[in-house]
């Protein structure tokens, strides 16, 4: 009886973890989708804080006072503030552009904001059959993603045409030339290419005159006239990161960092149209969305 009472203590010690689940901005939609998506999806209490209205002070003290076994933290601002406050706790992550840059001393597991470039350069290839040279702008904060779409570029047979750009050279940037010689150019988040307007603008204006379609990781960049987006389904994020962490609390082994399990497709009908490129015609059972 005795042997049982303490079976149940520690049972109930187990089930006692406290989770805090950080929202960097709840107004953001890829944050929020994945966090009720986790809400619906973790079978154990958890606390939900958006920070997005905070100072740090009241951050710091939040955190110290609430002092969680875990945090789920969605959006880099969130994992900067407990990588911070709190780093001696198991930090889940989430919707994070570029993982690789975050601190990961410690207890750290999360999921990429990236697809793997394998699978994006599959679906890439299973659109647009044609397709053997891409174009890609980058600078050295991204290096590392040119690096892995080079490799599974290869066995694709694809080749990688990185333009190389830096703070300086942004702003002259001559990609006219590699546009022309590539069969479709490839949008990534590269922060000093995506943080001049002007070098976007013309990347997709050489692209639309050349008649070379772009493919972007964000749906936004249909207005600057993408034809395909492949992007992380962020609702599959938050059910996966449940039960990373659920998997986690029972002792059962994970791999500190997941790729997506999900991807929103969009197919551009109209662009393609326009610049006069052939995708495939069983495109309706590959997109998620087409756009007439």
């Amino acid at each position: 009886m005795r042997l049982l009472f303490f079976i149940s203590l520690f049972t109930l010690f187990l089930h006692a973890q406290t989770l805090l689940v950080i929202n960097s901005n709840s107004d953001v939609k890829k944050y929020t989708e994945a966090v009720d998506e986790f809400s619906k999806n973790f079978n154990q209490p958890f606390k939900i804080l958006d920070i997005s209205h905070m100072k740090s002070r009241e951050i710091k003290k939040y955190l110290y006072d609430e002092y969680p076994d875990s945090v789920y933290a969605v959006g880099a601002k969130a994992y900067q503030y407990a990588n911070e406050y709190i780093p001696e706790k198991e930090i889940y992550f989430s919707s994070i552009a570029d993982w690789k840059k975050l601190t990961m001393e410690g207890k750290r597991y999360g999921i990429s904001n990236e697809l793997h470039s394998g699978m994006q350069l599959t679906i890439v290839k299973s659109i647009f059959n044609n397709i053997k040279t891409i174009g890609v702008i980058h600078s050295k904060y991204t290096q590392n993603i040119i690096n892995d779409l080079s490799q599974d570029a290869e066995v694709l047979g694809i080749k990688i045409i990185p333009i190389k750009i830096d703070e300086d050279s942004v702003n002259t940037i001559q990609s006219e030339d590699t546009v022309q010689h590539s069969d479709a150019m490839l949008v990534i988040a590269d922060p000093v290419f995506l943080n001049n307007e002007k070098a976007v603008e013309n990347l997709f204006r050489l692209s639309k005159e050349h008649k070379k379609p772009v493919i972007a990781y964000h749906e936004l960049f249909i207005k600057y006239g993408a034809t395909l987006i492949i992007s992380a389904d962020n609702p599959t994020i938050g059910r996966q990161m449940a039960s990373m962490i659920e998997s986690k609390l029972n002792e059962e082994p994970i791999e500190n960092i997941q790729y997506p399990a999900g991807t929103n497709i969009i197919l551009n009908k109209r662009e393609a149209a326009l610049i006069d490129v052939e995708f495939t015609p069983d495109i309706s059972s590959i997109a998620t969305e087409v756009i007439e």
